[in-house]
């Protein structure tokens, strides 16, 4: 069974003056996938999110040879962040995968417009879903990755922070995570980014 990596990408209005560095980086992230031989065999999905469209799909579990590039007509960023009903949503999109889930959550902001989903909500379903096998990780740029996925219930180690001008940086990161986690699979206490040394940020990190 193919493991699928859901990416939500924050497309509210903070992101505006970070839209080129996205959409830029987004595409040099699925490049790196398929350039990669241990997830070069991976399905992708991607949805950007906002208030004023909701949750928008853009790919939908394609092959990574068959993901056409983000593009300024599918990435428009305004509006606010309701970020707990576009987490819902794309893991209610993903209920019918067989197999592994890389599920990767990145946002400049905090929840602030949901009227569906709760927090606790959230917290629960990432839980169900982590013991089941999937991965969540959070990406947050401008703001403290690690408090906010852990209001979440995302694990510490698979949270990053970065400051807009790292973007490249930050999503390149991932992509060679993405391929640790290829290697080694959902391991029970296995954190989707490589430990840092003592008192080192983590590249892409600022603290």
């Amino acid at each position: 069974m193919l493991t699928q990596v859901f990416l939500l990408l924050d497309m509210t209005g903070s992101m505006q003056d970070n839209k080129q560095a996205t959409i830029d980086a987004c595409n040099e992230f699925v490049e790196g996938l398929k350039a990669d031989p241990h997830t070069k065999d991976f399905l992708f999905s991607l949805a950007d999110f906002n208030s004023n469209i909701g949750l928008q799909r853009v790919v939908d579990g394609v092959e990574l040879d068959r993901a056409p590039k983000l593009d300024h007509e599918h990435y428009q960023p305004t509006g606010a962040t309701p970020l707990y009903d576009a987490m819902w949503q794309s893991m209610d999109l993903m209920k019918a995968h067989q197999g592994q889930v890389l599920f990767i959550v990145q946002t400049d902001g905090e929840e602030n417009s949901s009227r569906t989903a709760t927090r606790q909500q959230i917290v629960d379903r990432v839980a169900e879903k982590t013991a089941a096998g999937w991965q969540f990780v959070y990406l947050g740029c401008d703001i403290d990755a690690m408090q906010q996925g852990g209001e979440l219930g995302i694990a510490a180690g698979n949270t990053m922070s970065y400051d807009r001008k790292h973007t490249g940086q930050a999503f390149a990161t991932l992509t060679d995570s993405a391929a640790r986690y290829a290697v080694r699979g959902s391991k029970t206490g296995a954190t989707f980014f490589k430990p840092r040394p003592s008192g080192k940020p983590r590249q892409g990190q600022t603290s």
